[in-house]
């Protein structure tokens, strides 16, 4: 029988690093060019098993834990904005010496890999939002209260497994298989309060527009067509008012897409690699894609 997405995640066993006194967890799989993961508000390092495995054979993929979850220190304010993230991300780029990553943030993440870019775009490769959440930055002071609120009640009331039991399926297609809504199961169950009071802090009181309005490099947009949390349509439209940006929608994936369908989201992120344009002195290897 085959093994369970879950059991394979022994096979990419978690990492950690000390820098500027700063605990960061990580996972990763094989070699190249890097392929830089960032997860969103409800999961962590171990959900891009599939990513480790389909994309290791052209990329050293990396995925943390962001700050406040799995191994990762949270940070130090309880009311963080997207560069407090970008500022722990940059550690975790100086610490292990990454050269040129491609950036792909998924849901929070691509808030946070947003907010990177927006001060360190000169060391990437290219950036990947996958099902953004934008944030409510713009929003009202009852809304960002609301939106602050409602994940950390949740999962004070139902505790990380009653949590995993009620909205891990949410995040997927009505079509999705069961050990893929395990997987996401797998990555609530590891949350824990700070760390998930912190990032509904963000979600709640920053905007992507404010790391977004300047950046001028190659974007890729993907998003779920099934996306019922992080709707296509604004993603679509997210893409559309974003100079350089193209926007790839993923048949019969929910809003964590690239768990949904793995092996469309690994060609769209192949298929971004193989055409960006890389600065001077890049070097022929980086991001050459290669057979998949």
């Amino acid at each position: 029988m085959a093994s369970t997405l879950t059991d394979k995640l022994s096979r990419y066993p978690l990492q950690m690093l000390q820098f500027k006194g700063r605990r960061l967890a990580y996972r990763e799989a094989g070699e190249g060019p890097v392929l830089l993961l960032l997860h969103g508000i409800s999961s962590g390092s171990g959900s891009w098993v599939q990513q480790f495995e389909s994309l290791s054979a052209q990329y050293r993929v990396i995925a943390w834990d962001a700050p406040g979850y799995g191994g990762s220190d949270a940070l130090k304010t309880a009311t963080p904005t997207a560069l407090d993230y970008a500022e722990a991300l940059l550690g975790l780029v100086e610490a292990l010496d990454l050269q040129r990553p491609l950036l792909l943030g998924h849901s929070l993440g691509a808030l946070q890999a947003a907010a990177f870019a927006s001060l360190q775009g000169e060391r990437l490769a290219g950036l990947v939002l996958a099902d953004p959440a934008q944030g409510y930055g713009q929003a009202d002071a009852q809304t960002q209260q609301d939106i602050f609120r409602k994940r950390p009640a949740m999962l004070e009331a139902l505790g990380p497994e009653g949590l995993a039991l009620e909205r891990a399926p949410a995040l997927l297609s009505p079509s999705a298989s069961a050990e893929k809504v395990a997987l996401v199961a797998d990555g609530m169950q590891r949350l824990n309060m700070a760390g998930f009071s912190a990032a509904s802090w963000l979600l709640a009181h920053d905007d992507i527009w404010r790391y977004l309005l300047d950046y001028q490099r190659p974007l890729l947009v993907i998003c779920g067509d099934e996306d019922s949390i992080t709707p296509p349509q604004t993603a679509a439209d997210l893409a559309a008012d974003c100079n350089k940006a193209s926007y790839v929608a993923l048949p019969q994936a929910g809003h964590a897409s690239y768990i949904d369908a793995p092996a469309a989201f690994a060609a769209a992120i192949t298929d971004y690699a193989q055409n960006l344009t890389f600065a001077q002195g890049l070097g022929q290897r980086a991001f050459s894609g290669g057979e998949q």
